[in-house]
C-alpha cells in the first residue's frame, strides 16, 4: 500500500522511539504464528468463513489457502493468471472471490502499484477445486477490496481506475462506477446499515458514500490540514453498533472515528514504534467485534491491537516476528480470535482473544482544555490482577505528526508489576509555546514487552488561556486603564513642551506629534 507520510514528519517521530520493556514470562503468548508451506508466497488479503477455516491470498505464489485452527494443516490452490491479489471475501453460497491485478507481470505485494495491469475477480469453487475469472474491462484498474451485498453481488474497488464496481451474479454483468474525484484511489468498502456503500479514497483523503440504488456519490474530506485533523491515506474501514464509521490511516499514528451526522472526527493514537524499525505505526485495516472493540493492525507498528469504544482503552499486542512482518490485513473467526496475515514474513497469525490482560492503566481525567505552553499534572494508577515478573514501562502517545507538540514525564517510568496492590504514579504534561489549537489525543499507557494498555485522554489545545477568572479579568482592564492614563498624561506632558520650544502652529503637526507620544 502505498503511504502518503511526509517525510519530515518521520524524522521528527524518529526520536520518540521507545525503550524495551522488561520480559514478562509469567504472561501468557497472546499471539500463535504458523509458517505457510510454500515459500517466500507473501500471503496478503485474509478472511473466515463460517466454519472458523482461515481463507488467505498467496500472491507472490498466485495461490488461494486456507488453513485449519483445529488440526493446523494447510491447503494450497493454484489461481490461473499473475499478480497481487489485495482482497478475499466470501459470499452467501458459499464461494470464495479474490480480486487479481498483473500490474505488468510485477507480483511483489506493493511494486505492482502501476498503470498498465489487467484486473480482474476470481470466484473458487470448493466442491468441484475450480476456478471462474471475470475481467474488469477498464485498463489499469487494480481492483482491490470487494464485499458481497445481500442480494449476494460482489462489490469491490478500483485503486487505478478510479471506480466502484459491481459484479452481478444473477445476470453475470459487471457495471462500473466512476468516483466524482479523480485519481481519489478507491481502497476499502463496507455497507451500512441502510445498505449505501461506504469506501475510503486513500489518495483523495476523503470517504465516499455510495447509493446502489441510484448510482450517486456523496464524498466527505477527512478532517483537514490542520495538526490536529490530518488523516493522510485512510484505508481499512468498519461501522460499530452506534453508527459511528472508523478509518484506519495507514499515513499515520492512529484510527480514525468518524461520525456520519455531524462528520467530525477523532483519532486514537497507537504506540510509536522503535526509531530503527519505523517512526509511525502505518496502521492499515480494522474490524469491530459483538464486545464492543475495534480491532486493527499495525504495519510499521508490527502490532495487533484494539480499542474498547466504551472506555476508549486500548490493548496492542506486538507480532513476535520483526521488526516488520510485513501485516496488513486482518480477519475475525467465530470465536473471536483474531487472524492476519505477514507477507514479508511468508506467516499467517493470530491473536487468541479470549486471554486475559491482567494489566491496566487508569487515569480519572479524560478531558483536558490547555493552551500553548501549559502544564499540568495527571494522575495515573497501574492496576495487575496478577503477579508479574519484572517491571512495566510508562510511556506516552500523541494524535499528531510532531512529537514536539507535547513532553511528559513520569515521576516512576517503571512501575513493579510484582504486586497486585495499586501502583501509583504522576505523569508532567507540557504543551509546547509551539502547538497549534485543535482537538487532540494523549495516551498514557504501560509497556509490558507482551502486551501494552492505554488510556486515552481528550485534550483541546486553545489559543488563548483554558481559564480566566473574573478577578483576573478585572485586574487586566485596570492595569490597561492606568496604563493608557500614563501614555495620555506623557504624551500630554511632550506635546505641551515640544508646542512652547518650536511655537509652531499648525494642526497637522499638532496631530503628528500627539500620536507619535501616544505609540512611543
Amino acid at each position: 500500500m502505498v503511504c502518503l507520510c511526509l517525510l519530515t514528519f518521520l524524522l521528527l517521530l524518529s526520536s520518540h522511539a521507545p525503550t524495551p520493556a522488561a520480559a514478562s514470562a509469567t504472561l501468557p503468548e497472546y499471539i500463535d504464528e504458523y509458517t505457510i508451506p510454500t515459500a517466500a508466497s507473501a500471503p496478503l488479503a485474509i478472511t473466515v468463513d463460517a466454519n472458523g477455516i482461515i481463507w488467505f491470498t498467496e500472491s507472490n505464489a498466485s495461490k488461494l489457502a486456507s488453513f485449519s485452527p483445529v488440526n493446523h494443516t494447510f491447503n494450497e490452490y493454484a489461481v490461473p493468471g499473475v499478480g497481487d491479489m489485495w482482497g478475499v471475501t466470501l459470499d452467501h453460497n458459499g464461494y470464495v472471490w479474490l480480486t487479481q491485478y498483473s500490474g505488468k507481470g510485477s507480483v511483489s505485494p506493493g511494486g505492482s502499484i502501476v498503470f498498465g495491469g489487467n484486473g480482474r475477480l476470481v470466484r473458487f469453487d470448493l466442491n468441484r477445486k475450480n476456478f471462474t475469472s471475470i475481467d474488469v474491462s477498464t485498463v489499469s484498474s487494480f481492483p482491490m477490496r470487494l464485499v458481497a451485498d445481500e442480494q449476494n453481488r460482489i462489490w469491490f474497488t478500483e485503486l487505478l481506475g478510479n471506480k466502484i464496481g459491481v459484479y452481478d451474479q444473477s445476470e453475470r454483468q459487471l457495471t462500473e462506477y466512476s468516483v466524482p474525484t479523480n485519481a481519489s484511489g478507491p481502497a476499502d468498502l463496507t455497507f451500512d446499515r441502510y445498505g449505501r456503500l461506504w469506501f475510503t479514497e486513500t489518495y483523495a483523503r476523503n470517504l465516499g458514500e455510495f447509493f446502489p440504488q441510484n448510482g450517486s456519490f456523496i464524498e466527505y474530506p477527512l478532517g483537514n490540514e490542520t495538526a490536529s485533523q490530518i488523516v493522510s491515506s485512510p484505508v481499512g474501514l468498519a461501522f460499530d453498533d452506534e453508527g459511528n464509521l472508523w478509518l484506519a490511516d495507514h499515513g499515520g499514528n492512529w484510527i480514525v472515528e468518524f461520525n456520519p451526522v455531524t462528520h467530525g472526527i477523532v483519532k486514537y493514537p497507537t504506540h510509536f514504534p522503535p526509531q530503527d524499525v519505523y517512526p509511525i505505526s502505518l496502521v492499515n485495516d480494522l474490524l469491530t467485534d459483538s464486545k464492543g472493540r475495534v480491532w486493527f493492525v499495525e504495519h510499521g507498528g508490527n502490532s495487533v491491537g484494539y480499542l474498547n469504544i466504551q472506555d476508549s482503552a486500548m490493548t496492542e499486542f506486538p507480532i513476535p516476528t520483526g521488526p516488520i512482518s510485513g501485516s496488513l490485513w486482518i480477519a475475525a473467526a467465530p470465536n473471536g480470535d483474531i487472524w492476519f496475515t505477514e507477507w514479508s514474513a511468508n506467516k499467517i497469525g493470530v491473536v487468541q482473544s479470549n486471554l486475559p490482560v491482567p494489566v491496566s492503566i487508569v487515569v480519572p481525567e479524560s478531558y483536558l482544555r490547555l493552551s500553548p505552553g501549559d502544564e499540568t499534572t495527571i494522575s495515573l494508577v497501574t492496576k495487575t490482577s496478577q503477579e508479574i515478573m519484572g517491571n512495566g514501562t510508562l510511556r506516552y502517545s500523541w494524535s499528531s505528526y510532531s512529537p514536539t507538540d507535547v513532553s511528559v514525564s513520569f515521576s516512576s517510568q517503571y512501575p513493579s508489576l510484582h504486586s497486585l496492590t495499586d501502583n501509583p504514579s504522576q505523569a508532567e504534561l507540557i504543551i509546547s509555546a509551539t502547538t497549534r489549537p485543535g482537538n487532540y489525543t494523549l495516551g498514557l499507557g504501560i509497556d509490558t514487552g507482551k502486551v501494552s494498555v492505554w488510556s486515552m485522554i481528550q485534550v483541546q489545545v486553545t489559543a488563548q488561556a483554558a481559564t480566566t477568572s473574573i478577578g483576573a479579568s478585572l485586574t487586566l482592564v485596570s492595569a490597561a486603564a492606568i496604563l493608557a492614563v500614563v501614555v495620555i498624561v506623557l504624551g500630554s506632558v511632550l506635546f505641551r513642551r515640544r508646542l512652547q520650544r518650536r511655537r509652531i502652529e499648525k494642526a497637522p503637526f499638532f496631530e503628528q506629534e500627539w500620536h507619535s507620544a501616544l505609540f512611543i
